[in-house]
């Protein structure tokens, strides 16, 4: 690789924030920075953030370059430095999420868990069967067999915007029960809420 013509120069300028000598050392550097990361993560896209981020961190530092030492070795040292600090980041985010799911295995129970369930379908069932006639029919129609708003048109003679009015003011119906109810479990209302219309 060529030298920069007057790469002190260069230097001198970026340490004095001049962001076209830092595009004239990107240009320049960024290719041979890649090509030591790519043999050093195996991983092409890692290899190209981790490029950009040790660009990053010569910009943030270039008021303490020192110009007389070769501009390419202190780049690689920052591009080993990178590396070492993503490694070390995701060991932290591995340990955590190990803590996480170690954690979580020690809170679940499964007999809770089902009560929880068995007492929330309850207060579903009896908020469906509590509906008007009509609303009802739509809603099992639509919600609990997964019929379209036009297959249920067909079998019921009614528009599909008469099927939509029927499926919103069920939907607040069920949804304010849930609301009232002492295990108030709303997100499963709504997960079982959401098979297609």
């Amino acid at each position: 690789m060529e030298k920069i013509n007057n790469e002190s120069k260069v230097l001198n300028a970026l340490r004095l924030g001049d962001a076209q000598a830092f595009d004239t050392l990107y240009h320049h550097y960024s290719k041979p920075v890649f090509r030591k990361l790519v043999n050093m993560v195996k991983h092409v896209p890692l290899a190209e953030e981790l490029t950009q981020d040790v660009f990053v961190k010569i910009w943030d530092k270039r008021a303490i370059i020192d110009i007389e030492k070769p501009f390419l070795y202190y780049l690689l040292t920052v591009a080993n430095h990178t590396v070492s600090d993503f490694y070390r980041k995701a060991a932290r985010v591995s340990r955590l999420q190990e803590e996480i799911i170690s954690a979580s295995a020690e809170l679940y129970n499964p007999i809770e868990e089902q009560l929880f369930y068995k007492e929330s379908r309850d207060i579903l069932d009896s908020a469906i069967e509590n509906l008007p006639a009509q609303q009802k029919l739509v809603f099992k129609l639509c919600k609990i067999e997964g019929k379209s708003y036009e297959e249920v048109s067909k079998e019921l003679g009614i528009s599909t915007s008469t099927i939509s009015n029927h499926i919103v003011k069920a939907t607040k119906t069920i949804k304010m029960v849930f609301f009232g109810s002492k295990s108030g479990f709303v997100l499963l209302v709504l997960s079982l809420l959401q098979n297609k219309s």
